[in-house]
């Protein structure tokens, strides 16, 4: 791969840096915001009780120790330190702390963005495919808005991308350079979320396989090997501050944790509520396959046939060259973790946002697919015309859609979702559209104290914490047997469709509807 950045990239990613600059204040709060700030809150005020404890007091000296902590087996490489730079900036209002962990998610997304571009320029040579790789991460609904407020899967993706970029480097050219950056990548990541232990067995794994066939130096892998190893351990304790008492032992117990998580609730899939505990096995494959573009489907398809069709014609002989064990180690990082949740039937919520960190390989593959198709063309001018034509269709309609979305690109569905969505698939479950809707009460109630209430579950107080101060003091959220004068409706959690019950002392006064699905509900109680 040429190292020489040329200047459509860099013009590229300084559009995209400016973008995300320009709209990271335009989004709402969601559901697990202030939980994942909190999780990052009692590891900074354990890192402050053992370095500085004069800086403990007021709210922080009530936060309860990490050791006891029913979330301290969360990674918080991302929490502790947004925490801490809020301290540093001496941020106390919720609206500014929020805007900031909003920025500093959409900032490590980015760079994330960047490590994908890495590792489409060097499989394919070729920096317009790399863009190519990146515009359709930039132009994927639900990831482009979720980069600015997910600081955990979005994040993790990020993170994943950024540690797979350096995996690849060095099972390509194993050394001391590339294992420690690999090792600090995968420290990073794993931190994040411990299911990024994938990365270091894999790369183990390749290096290994690459042995058997002869294809590296012994000992220049082995010691490269046990370097990584060892400094991506010691990066993930470092990082981790939990394990920091007993790496192995709290390192297990998250592995543990990961394997069976703790989640009662519920979600709605196919029209059913079903217990995160006990979803069907084609829950991922049917998330995946309705909330991504269809023609970035259609490629992953292409691409995979592409990858297994010249595996086959060699009689399964694994790869064959750097291109093809990259393809292979691509493919399986987005086929092994989909088995491994069926087969494992793990506990999962909210569509299939725990699976994010596969994306960026299966956009790998989808580009992959896309270079089969041009070479496939290569004798006709008018079929690589129609390719161009057909990608460019496409992109510019998932960006016009996303763009009449704004700031809602989290409910995206493609058209195998069919209609009539809210009443089979949770749509705004991160609670995002409240945001929308308590701004457009505001601007047409001149009222000093407008009494709300949320008839779904949804985040309510959370987004009027978010709101400017003037904001906040006319908005109350209504108490127990307290008439509200607007009630709001997600519909996330609600298992009553019939909305008969708002026609005596309510009208309908206001409704957030994309692509002619209602998102949320707003009832003005008459006078």
């Amino acid at each position: 791969m040429s190292r020489r950045l040329h200047l459509p990239v860099i013009l590229f990613f300084a559009a995209l840096l400016a973008l995300g600059l320009a709209v990271h204040r335009d989004y709402g709060i969601s559901w697990d915001e202030p939980f994942q700030r909190f999780t990052g809150a009692v590891t900074v005020k354990h890192l402050a009780e053992k370095f500085a404890p004069s800086l403990v007091s007021g709210e922080a000296a009530r936060l309860p120790a990490l050791a006891g902590y029913i979330d301290r087996d969360h990674g918080t490489a991302f929490e502790a330190p947004a925490v801490a730079l809020e301290a540093l900036l001496g941020l106390t209002d919720k609206r500014d702390i929020f805007m900031l962990r909003h920025l500093l998610t959409f900032l490590v997304c980015f760079a994330g963005a960047i490590a994908l571009y890495g590792l489409a320029a060097r499989r394919f040579s070729d920096w317009r495919l790399g863009l190519l790789a990146v515009l359709l991460l930039a132009l994927s609904p639900r990831l482009f808005a979720e980069s600015f407020y997910n600081s955990k899967d979005a994040v993790f993706m990020a993170a994943f991308a950024i540690a797979l970029n350096t995996a690849t480097a060095f099972v390509l050219s194993p050394g001391i350079r590339t294992a420690l950056l690999h090792a600090v990548a995968t420290g990073f990541a794993i931190d994040i979320r411990i299911m990024a232990v994938i990365l270091p067995a894999a790369s183990i794994a390749i290096l290994a396989l690459r042995l058997v066939r002869g294809e590296l130096a012994v000992q220049r892998t082995v010691v490269a090997g046990a370097v990584y190893l060892a400094v991506a351990f010691a990066a993930a304790v470092a990082m981790w501050v939990w394990l920091w008492a007993d790496p192995v032992g709290n390192f297990l117990e998250a592995f543990a944790s990961m394997a069976k998580f703790r989640y009662p609730g519920d979600t709605l899939y196919r029209g059913a509520h079903i217990l995160g505990t006990e979803l069907p096995w084609h829950y991922i494959p049917v998330w995946l396959s309705i909330t991504t573009p269809p023609f970035y489907l259609a490629l992953f398809v292409v691409g995979t046939t592409a990858i297994l069709w010249r595996l086959a014609a060699r009689g399964w002989r694994l790869w064959q060259g750097d291109e093809e064990l990259q393809d292979l180690f691509f493919l399986g990082l987005v086929v092994l973790p989909v088995l491994a949740v069926i087969v494992l039937q793990s506990v999962l919520y909210g569509g299939w946002r725990h699976l994010y960190f596969i994306y960026p390989a299966f956009l790998l593959v989808a580009v992959r697919g896309w270079l089969w198709l041009w070479n496939t063309a290569s004798t006709s001018r008018v079929l690589r015309a129609g390719l161009v034509l057909v990608t460019a269709l496409s992109l510019v309609h998932t960006a016009a859609w996303m763009w009449r979305a704004h700031p809602l690109q989290n409910v995206y569905f493609n058209a195998l979702a069919g209609s009539n969505l809210k009443a089979r698939y949770d749509l705004d479950y991160w609670g995002l559209a409240n945001r929308m809707a308590l701004e457009y009460i505001l601007r047409h109630d001149p009222g000093a104290t407008i009494v709300v209430q949320a008839d779904s579950e949804t985040p309510l107080q959370n987004t009027i914490d978010m709101l400017t101060p003037a904001e906040r003091q006319r908005l109350k959220v209504a108490g127990d047997g307290e008439p509200a004068a607007y009630v709001l409706n997600n519909y996330h959690g609600f298992k009553e469709p019939d909305l008969s019950r708002y026609q005596v002392g309510y009208d309908l006064f206001y409704e957030i509807v994309i692509d002619g699905e209602v998102i949320l509900s707003v009832f003005k109680r008459r006078a």
